[in-house]
């Protein structure tokens, strides 16, 4: 069984300030990163014992150096450096049986703890018109490729978006949003176990979860919040403008499609 796992840092245990502990370059990154490990870990925990025997994590976090690879489990194989994830080794397709997202939030304009889609100027994403944000997105491109989101951890409002969007998604809560930084945080001590006993009630009901599927040819609209930002992305190949804030992307396969777009516009 192989299992697939995306790790981005904002719905991590304890996490709830961008200035203080996301970037790089704060004060508190490096606490973070041993947060963050300690989450990620107790993902591949509870997929090895449910029988995983091949488990790939692609840090998704600003450059994708976040993770302590000396303390990564022994399982597992890592992603770093974000390379564009559309085809194996960096990427996801068939062979994989699940998708796990750990640490996310919820989508930019939804007020709540950390919200933002992908990067912080973009305002709001719609495949084929329906809004979603980064949790939507993957399961999408996983979709596409024919496998099931099947977990997730992150905050309260990102719990909520997904099981609007994905139904009976496995979640592990592990913080409730009072604010866009602040929260009701629970301790690694509950974390761990809950996101490991998540995964294995996940994997146990496999059978129960449908890859998301929109329908191609996909359409992406994103809407920025300044106008710089709409005039930087229709500089790249593909791009159309729709209006002064909002572009449009277009074509059959989703994940080349995203991917070649925030790569190109991340770079």
């Amino acid at each position: 069984m192989r299992v697939y796992i995306l790790v981005d840092a904002e719905g991590i245990t304890g996490v709830v300030n961008h200035e203080l502990q996301v970037a790089p370059d704060s004060p508190r990154y490096e606490e973070m990163r041993g947060l963050f490990m300690s989450d990620l870990n107790a993902a591949i925990e509870g997929a090895v014992e449910s029988g995983a025997r091949d488990v790939v994590v692609y840090d998704m976090h600003y450059y994708g150096h976040n993770a302590l690879l000396q303390e990564l489990h022994a399982a597992a194989r890592i992603v770093m450096g974000k390379p564009p994830k559309v085809d194996p080794p960096a990427g996801i397709d068939g062979t994989y049986q699940a998708l796990i997202m750990i640490g996310y939030h919820s989508m930019a304009g939804s007020g709540c703890l950390l919200n933002h889609t992908y990067t912080l100027d973009m305002k709001a994403l719609h495949l084929n018109s329906v809004l979603m944000g980064e949790i939507g997105l993957e399961a999408a491109m996983a979709g596409s490729r024919g496998v099931p989101l099947v977990m997730i951890s992150g905050d309260d409002m990102a719990e909520t978006e997904a099981r609007e969007l994905l139904g009976d998604v496995e979640f592990a809560c592990v913080k409730y949003g009072t604010g866009e930084k602040t929260a009701l945080c629970l301790p690694p001590a509950q974390t761990a176990p809950l996101i490991r006993e998540k995964v294995r009630a996940a994997m146990s009901r496999l059978e129960d979860f449908k890859p998301y599927k929109a329908s191609a040819p996909y359409t992406i609209e994103l809407e920025f919040f300044d106008e710089s930002s709409a005039r930087k992305a229709v500089k790249l190949p593909g791009v159309r403008g729709i209006n002064p804030t909002t572009i449009k992307l277009t074509g059959d396969d989703l994940p080349a499609l995203w991917e070649t777009f925030l790569h190109g516009y991340t770079a």
